[in-house]
């Protein structure tokens, strides 16, 4: 049927395939000589690639970018249907079919299941084939930069996936860091309402325990400190009283100066305050006993603390726009700095109110009516 030898047909394509600037074509037929004709027609307008059998096109296909396959429908093996629906899937390789009016049923099944761009009838017109296999190049043109344009997208998407991603946990590990300072400041609950209203209602509460430490001659101490020494040795203490307080369930309301002020019993109401806040109290004077023989060894002045207790009614909350402070008011704050003010060093000095809750529980001298200002005589106990 041709006289041009199938051994000859490699040789061809391999001379084409240096070509790099045309669109790739498989031709496919099980005829040499309607190969070569194709191949002669169309070389100088696309990159022809031919093949004998529906297995051979297959391994063109995989090592080929082609952009068009062109096959015969009736070939012996593998049908041109068949080799069609074999083919890579890739989105944007278009597949046409040549055929006669006796395989259209056939034809017609492909096209409908979207295996097969376009059919052409045999015998075919060369400049009506030229421009189905144009408009086949540039459906395929755009399939590809359809194609590109998804990755793109799916990339950017990623990208901005994983710029969000890691935006939200910068975000929300800027708000745990918030929160952190804020629970510093204050208490929990108090801090969920003021983040979630913007403001904090005042709490009344009918009985709380109200902790004060001083320390004696502090003025006379500092005066013989460098300001950072200074600073040291306040920190020091008062990171060991947060231990202490925060042990026994006390609330840490404020440091003034060298006093440092704390409560139980609040915000979380309990009945167990006045003997958290001695028990606490106790634990600071044995703390600055400890660190006092360190500091005797060293030739150091020993820190001489006051603490003083007492329990009644107080009203606590917010204060302030922008340099929020909890803080708590009423008779018994100012008790509790009476019963501090009139203690002695080293000793925790309760008022009648906290003995007749704690009695039961510790030990308890009486120091009879001690005058705190302001406040008159008042009964005051030493806790053993």
């Amino acid at each position: 049927m041709n006289n041009l030898s199938p051994e000859i047909l490699p040789t061809i394509q391999v001379q084409e395939s240096q070509v790099t600037d045309k669109p790739i074509l498989l031709y496919v037929d099980d005829e040499a000589d309607n190969l070569l004709v194709f191949k002669s027609t169309f070389r100088r307008y696309y990159k022809v690639l031919t093949a004998l059998t529906g297995e051979e096109a297959l391994e063109i296909a995989k090592q080929e970018d082609v952009a068009l396959v062109i096959t015969d429908q009736r070939m012996p093996g593998m049908s041109g249907v068949e080799l069609l629906k074999r083919l890579p899937q890739r989105p944007e390789l278009i597949r046409m079919i040549l055929t006669g009016y006796s395989d259209m049923e056939a034809v017609v099944t492909a096209i409908n299941t979207g295996m097969v761009y376009r059919y052409i009838t045999k015998p075919w017109n060369r400049d009506e084939l030229k421009i189905n296999l144009d408009n086949a190049l540039e459906a395929h043109n755009l399939r590809k930069s359809n194609k590109e344009l998804m990755e793109d997208l799916r990339e950017a998407n990623s990208d901005l996936e994983e710029k969000v991603k890691a935006r939200t946990e910068q975000v929300n590990h800027q708000k745990c860091e918030i929160e952190k300072l804020l629970l510093n400041i204050l208490p929990k609950n108090t801090a969920d309402e003021l983040q979630e209203k913007g403001f904090a209602t005042p709490q009344h509460y009918s009985s709380a325990t109200v902790l004060f430490t001083d320390f004696i001659d502090f003025t006379k101490i500092a005066e013989g400190l460098s300001p950072q020494e200074l600073v040291s040795q306040l920190n020091h203490c008062f990171s060991a009283f947060d231990e202490i307080t925060e042990k026994h369930g006390l609330e840490k309301i404020k440091t003034i100066g060298d006093a440092y002020m704390c409560a139980g019993g609040l915000p979380a109401s309990n009945t167990t305050h006045p003997s958290d806040a001695v028990r606490a109290g106790l634990e600071i004077q044995d703390w600055i006993s400890k660190i006092n023989e360190d500091r005797l060894s060293m030739g150091n002045t020993p820190w001489q603390v006051r603490v003083g207790i007492h329990t009644g009614p107080v009203v606590a909350g917010v204060v302030g726009t922008k340099k929020f402070a909890y803080d708590i008011w009423g008779d018994a704050v100012n008790l509790a700095s009476r019963m501090e003010s009139c203690g002695t060093a080293g000793k925790v000095n309760i008022s009648q109110s906290t003995y007749e809750l704690v009695k039961d529980q510790f030990t308890c001298e009486y120091r009879g009516k001690i005058s705190a200002k302001n406040k008159g005589e008042v009964d005051m106990y030493y806790v053993g």
